[in-house]
């Protein structure tokens, strides 16, 4: 494995790499070529449909990555959509010159031939213009985490399945690279049913946050608007039935923003266990990893925090490496994308499905609950985010 780098560092030429997203997937290397042909053949990644019209609303940070991936891939981005509108214009001039600007979503909704809106506003606006869209007969990518509250996410569950039109939430950590192995591997049953799994991430989140005072300020920041990832995780992975959360957070010397930077939190049910660790005001060693155990294997990864270069299976036939790209905006951000194109080819359910995003958002809600009180909380499917 490469030497760890400081995740500001990294960050800071991401959009370099982000250029060029290429495949999210190297060589599978084993010696049992059976065992390395069926990883393959899970990991393949599906075409989609490049000619669909999506229209972007709120042109913050996080839009730039979104738009950077779909130029990359080809996706017909043909409006972008902000309060501000200059901001909405750099943007198409950086990556969709031919696209049409609006400062209104109103009149974005009303551009002609329009089928998807991507909304990666933020969180405590979102759902108002999740519903102004599915009312406009609109497919919508609703930015990540999905709502504050878990009956509202059923709500626009059920206000997009009464207008005929898919809606999905832009869950991008389970398309990373290494998340998106682990989940493929999962999925195709190489490992059995999941007994464990465990993640741990260091990284020093508090050096890029410390100029943004809405996340500087937020004290849920590491459970909730980044741990949001890991619970997603964990939530694909858990089984049915009751479960406990026990959660803690603690701040840490020399860390520059005044909100807990540090987390751990444990799920139970029954034959399962999951940890998740966050460590996010680190300065030395950025490290993640994870272990997932099942009943017929193992899937584990040591990388950086948003993760690279490998992902290693171990079954009884035995063991297979994955080498996998460290480009989590890239290929994270078209992942959620692509899913939602294929449904509406399809006419599927997306894995993505904002059902699927509510199981760990409730873990996540059930974590900051438990982390204030110092109880172990049971997840509620009609929870909301602790203010």
């Amino acid at each position: 494995m490469r030497g760890l780098q400081p995740a500001v560092a990294r960050r800071s030429r991401m959009s370099d790499i982000a250029k060029k997203i290429g495949r999210p997937y190297g060589r599978v290397e084993s010696e049992n070529p059976d065992l390395a042909s069926r990883i393959e053949s899970v990991l393949e990644l599906p075409g989609f449909d490049r000619t669909i019209p999506v229209g972007l609303v709120g042109c913050g940070w996080v839009a730039g990555q979104h738009l950077r991936s779909y130029r990359e891939a080809g996706v017909n981005v043909v409006a972008l959509c902000d309060s501000h509108i200059e901001r909405a214009k750099a943007y198409r001039d950086e990556f969709y010159p031919d696209a049409v600007v609006y400062r209104d979503e109103q009149a974005l909704l009303m551009h002609p031939g329009l089928q998807v809106v991507d909304i990666a506003t933020h969180v405590a606006v979102r759902p108002q213009l999740v519903r102004e869209a599915l009312r406009a007969g609109k497919h919508v990518l609703s930015q990540k985490p999905f709502v504050e509250d878990l009956n509202e996410g059923m709500q626009l569950a059920r206000q997009a399945r009464d207008a005929g039109v898919i809606l999905a939430v832009n869950q991008n950590g389970r398309w990373t690279p290494h998340f998106g192995a682990l989940l493929a591997c999962v999925g195709a049953g190489l490992i059995g049913d999941v007994v464990s799994a465990d993640f741990f991430v260091a990284w020093p989140h508090d050096l890029f946050v410390k100029d943004k005072p809405a996340f500087a300020a937020m004290d849920d920041l590491v459970l909730y608007d980044f741990g949001a990832h890991w619970f997603d995780l964990i939530g694909t992975l858990v089984p049915e039935g009751p479960t406990e959360v026990r959660a803690v957070t603690a701040s840490r010397k020399g860390q520059s923003v005044p909100v807990p930077m540090q987390a751990h939190a444990l799920i139970t049910a029954p034959g399962f266990i999951a940890s998740v660790g966050f460590r996010a005001a680190e300065r030395y060693a950025e490290t993640g990893t994870f272990r997932v155990s099942g009943t017929e294997g193992v899937i584990t990864h040591q990388g950086l925090s948003l993760g690279g270069d490998s992902v290693v299976v171990h079954t009884h036939e035995g063991r297979a490496t994955i080498q996998v790209s460290d480009d989590w905006f890239g290929h994270g951000m078209i992942g959620a994308m692509r899913e939602l194109l294929i449904a509406i080819e399809s006419g599927q359910v997306p894995f993505n499905s904002p059902t699927s995003s509510l199981t760990g958002l409730s873990l996540c809600f059930a974590a900051t609950e438990s982390a204030a009180t110092g109880k172990a909380v049971t997840p509620d499917a009609t929870s909301a985010r602790r203010r």
